[in-house]
C-alpha cells in the first residue's frame, strides 16, 4: 500500500519538473504536500478512520482544483490502487 502512494507521489514530482505551465507547477506542489500528509498518517500505522480522512481532504482538493496541462507518470494507477489497498471506500462523512 505505501509502495502505490509512493509511487503517486514520484508522478506528481514528475508532472511538477516537467510541466510547462508555471500555475500547474505550484498546483502540483500542493499536490505533493498532501498526498505527503497521507503517506505519513500510512507509514506511522495511524487508525483507518484517520487515513480516510486524510484521503477525504485530498479527494476534495482534486475535486475543486484543475491542471491545465496534466502530465502523465509511469504510474497512472498508482493513487487509485492505493486507495483500494487502504480500504477507502469514499468521501467519509464526518
Amino acid at each position: 500500500m505505501e509502495r502505490e502512494l509512493a509511487l503517486f507521489i514520484e508522478d506528481l514530482e514528475y508532472g511538477a519538473a516537467t510541466t510547462s505551465r508555471a500555475e500547474d507547477r505550484k498546483l502540483y506542489e500542493t499536490y505533493i504536500a498532501y498526498a505527503a500528509r497521507i503517506l505519513s498518517k500510512v507509514v506511522l500505522k495511524f487508525p483507518a478512520d484517520e487515513i480516510f480522512k486524510a484521503i477525504d481532504v485530498n479527494e476534495r482538493l482534486w475535486g475543486n482544483s484543475w491542471l491545465i496541462d496534466p502530465v502523465k507518470g509511469n504510474n497512472p494507477e498508482s493513487y487509485e490502487r492505493f486507495k483500494r489497498l487502504s480500504g477507502y471506500k469514499g468521501y467519509q462523512k464526518n
